[in-house]
């Protein structure tokens, strides 16, 4: 390798290690101070960033960099000691603070020597202006510094061994990202040890940086926001960005030569400058377009997103409809805690964007503002069907007042007439026209506007009449009509009777307040439990199939519902509760 190429190669990989771990440490520092250990990992990136500094600028100015670089080398074992105490608290270990302190105490030891005795000097090596070579005591310091970082990989190492699961990637990651920076460190040795040849591991350098970010990004070994996280991966990858484009743009200045005169330099460093430029632009949109995708929205686009929208019935369906292509769009990961769309009515709630970048933010208010209209449309389209629905349920309490009054003169001039007819024909008339009397009723209640005049009432007074068991706490006041509730405890208990040996009434304060009627019958039939509360559907032989659907609609106008429940011991369930008037 050219000599001047080779000093390029390996000043670039050390300044880029410097300023990833740099951005890195601040990363740690601002967005994951409050988080166990941040502090020591930002120290411990501190020191691999002023270690890869006091390598980096001997072979810049040569051997007038002994002091800084020696300085610098004394220091190292602190990290090193920093990098022992992260490791052991990730691996919640018991002797933690016997290790941290004996850890800390070695590295406070091997400084001090360090600074007092010297630790080496920077000498001219292998066509390098300089290189760091460690006298005795240096060794010394390094070697305790290696020390160090051999007693953390190896609880590294045992952690991986006996954890399971995300602590167990987590510990593997960063195993493996520092299994790269030992092996890169061994070619600062080779001046020390004679080795007469390039120091070609040092140009490994950047991977530990990007594999340890890799680590603590990919396996969370830090739970940071997922909008500083991608910002920190923008950020490096810019950087590797930048340098790869000075190294292409200085490439022809090292395989030529500085040239001479100064309108020819000039020329030559503003042709440089130009080709960064070029090299750069380029590589920023693919950055871009790798960590922020989707940032440009055509009509195309907008299109798709409107068809696949219209595709929702209600809320819910178009908030998961909308969630799901957005983190399609954007490569956003499927996390409960995530960013998303939140659709309440007619309204679309972000939740989790404030910190996103402009661009993406601007993709995801687009985004948004398609879903607002859709749950606009779906809001006045069910605004239609309830209207209608309204109007219907007011033609059928048209019709069923017309059919009641029709029906009931000529049952009553029926009853009459058979007054003559024998004991058993009278019967049979009887209770034939008392059904269809029952059945006009119960029509008559389903198609009524439920009117209810909610009061306080006490529910153990107003159920000890039922004539069942009960488990109903003596104070439990609910705010319902009295005659609508009774009608429904009254529907229930008998459709309960009917079906059941055993009928009991349980209910709770909750909130909301909760009433549950239930029985030890055959319980309900799989084929009519999605139907079960719609008009003319029965769960028991002989019944109307009004019964429920009346019980469904007074609960609705107490702002309540009514559902099937699950109870030990019962076989059916009915579960009455109550909203807020």
């Amino acid at each position: 390798m050219d000599t001047a190429i080779g000093i390029v190669a390996y000043v670039g990989a050390l300044g880029l290690t410097a300023v990833a771990s740099v951005m890195l440490a601040l990363f740690v520092v601002t967005r994951a101070r409050a988080l166990p250990g941040s502090a020591l990992l930002a120290l411990f990136l501190v020191g691999v960033a002023s270690w890869s500094i006091a390598q980096a600028i001997p072979a810049i100015v040569g051997p007038a960099a002994t002091p800084f670089t020696a300085t610098l080398i004394a220091l190292s074992p602190l990290p090193a000691a920093a990098f022992v105490h992260l490791v052991f608290a990730f691996a919640l270990c018991g002797t933690l603070r016997p290790v941290a302190i004996a850890s800390y105490a070695i590295a406070g030891f091997a400084t001090l020597v360090g600074l007092i005795f010297g630790v080496g000097a920077v000498v001219p090596w292998h066509g390098f202006p300089g290189m760091f070579v460690p006298s005795i005591v240096g060794w010394g310091v390094l070697g305790l510094a290696g020390l160090l970082s051999v007693i953390g990989h190896l609880r590294l190492a045992q952690t991986w061994v006996q954890q399971q699961g995300q602590h167990r990637r987590q510990a593997g990651a960063v195993f493996a990202s520092s299994l790269i920076g030992l092996v890169a460190l061994t070619g600062f040795t080779f001046p020390a040890l004679g080795i007469d040849a390039y120091p070609w591991p040092v140009l490994l350098l950047p991977l530990y940086s990007v594999a340890l970010v890799y680590g603590i990004l990919r396996y969370r070994f830090m739970a940071t926001d997922l909008w500083a996280r991608r910002g920190l991966v923008w950020i490096l990858l810019v950087a590797l960005a930048g340098a790869v484009s000075a190294g292409i743009a200085t490439v022809p200045l090292v395989l030529v030569g500085r040239p001479a005169g100064l309108l020819a330099t000039w020329a030559a460093l503003a042709a440089t400058l130009a080709l960064g430029i070029l090299v750069l632009a380029p590589l920023k949109r693919l950055v871009d377009a790798v960590v922020f995708p989707g940032g440009r929205v055509s009509d195309a686009d907008v299109a798709d997103w409107r068809d696949q929208l219209a595709g929702a019935t209600d809320a819910v369906e178009l908030a998961t409809i909308a969630n799901a292509l957005l983190a399609l769009r954007l490569n956003l990961p499927v996390v409960d805690d995530g960013p998303s769309l939140v659709v309440g009515g007619e309204t679309v709630t972000l939740c989790g964007w404030s910190d996103a970048p402009p661009a993406t933010r601007h993709v995801v208010d687009r985004f948004a503002g398609l879903v607002g209209e859709t749950a606009r449309r779906l809001a006045a389209s069910h605004r239609l069907i309830d209207a209608e629905r309204q109007a219907r349920m007011s033609e059928l309490g048209e019709l069923a007042a017309t059919v009641a009054h029709d029906l009931r003169n000529p049952l009553g001039i029926v009853t009459m007439a058979a007054t003559g007819a024998p004991a058993d024909v009278r019967a049979e008339i009887g209770e034939q026209v008392a059904r269809m009397n029952h059945l006009v009723s119960d029509i008559l209640d389903y198609s009524r506007a439920w009117t209810v005049v909610p009061q306080p009432i006490r529910l153990i007074e107003l159920v000890a009449q039922m004539g069942v068991k009960l488990d109903v706490p003596e104070d439990l006041i609910v705010m319902a009509d009295r005659r609508a509730l009774v009608r429904v405890l009254a529907n229930l208990v008998d459709n309960a009777r009917a079906l059941g040996t055993n009928v009991t009434i349980i209910a709770a304060a909750g909130p909301p307040a909760a009433i549950d009627v239930c029985d030890d019958g055959p319980g309900i039939a799989p084929e009519i439990v999605d139907n079960l509360f719609r008009p003319f559907v029965s769960r028991r032989p002989g019944g109307t199939g009004l019964g429920l659907a009346i019980v469904r609609r007074i609960m609705e106008a107490h702002g309540g519902t009514v559902t099937l429940a699950q109870r030990p011991g019962w076989s059916t369930c009915f579960r009455l509760t109550f909203g807020d008037l």
